[in-house]
């Protein structure tokens, strides 16, 4: 037993460091944007759709709606009303993620907001893997021989975010800024590293210069 009891503080600490922040990895990898091909001073109020959550994942992309539009309230932009914008989806009947595609549609919500930009955030990707409190064998010394013990062992979960920022400019529906890119992390903590990633992708959009004296 003096094999076992001495791994104790040892499988303890490892515990411990996989359960703290400090155990915790990520990692970002961002694919090529398309720069702001426009004068966002000009280009004012912005209609930021909300975030559609993939098939089996109800509740993602809830964090990501508020934190991104602070975000470009900070950077200067204008924002219409979320109770608006939600209004007009319901009444023509329009899905963000389809409105991607489809240029008219695009067109006629903004001409509806009176916005002069529309947002749509997609989320491709949003895979989580719980973390779990199991067992694992470990081989033990009792004093005589080796021999298996199963001990409580902890395996963290994992995180995989896709995420694509897009905005349009609404009076020929065109394409000006894209942002888009992938976080990994050894945490189930999607939420909070789906705003890490929103965070570094909106970095590529610049904000609205201060008027000129």
């Amino acid at each position: 037993m003096r094999g076992i009891a001495g791994s104790i503080p040892y499988l303890l600490l490892i515990l411990i460091f996989f359960i703290s922040p400090w155990g915790c990895f990520y990692r970002v990898t961002l694919e090529p944007a398309i720069s702001l091909k426009i004068d966002p001073r000009e280009y004012q109020p912005v209609a930021l759709l909300p975030f559609p959550a993939p098939p089996g994942t109800a509740d993602a992309g809830s964090e990501l709606y508020p934190f991104i539009r602070d975000s470009l309230e900070k950077k200067g932009y204008t924002l219409v009303k979320d109770a608006e914008v939600l209004e007009a989806l319901e009444k023509m009947k329009l899905n963000p993620v389809l409105l991607v595609s489809e240029r008219d549609s695009r067109i006629k919500i903004c001409e509806r907001l009176k916005a002069r930009l529309l947002m749509i955030g997609i989320l491709p990707e949003y895979r989580v893997q719980k973390s779990y409190l199991g067992s694992q064998s470990f081989e033990a010394f009792d004093g005589k021989s080796f021999s298996d013990r199963l001990l409580p062992t902890y395996f963290r979960g994992s995180s995989q975010v896709h995420l694509v920022l897009r905005i349009f400019e609404a009076q020929k529906g065109e394409l000006v800024w894209l942002s888009k890119g992938t976080i990994r992390a050894s945490s189930d903590s999607a939420g909070t590293y789906s705003r890490e990633l929103a965070d570094r992708l909106l970095q590529s959009l610049p904000p609205v210069p201060l008027p000129e004296k």
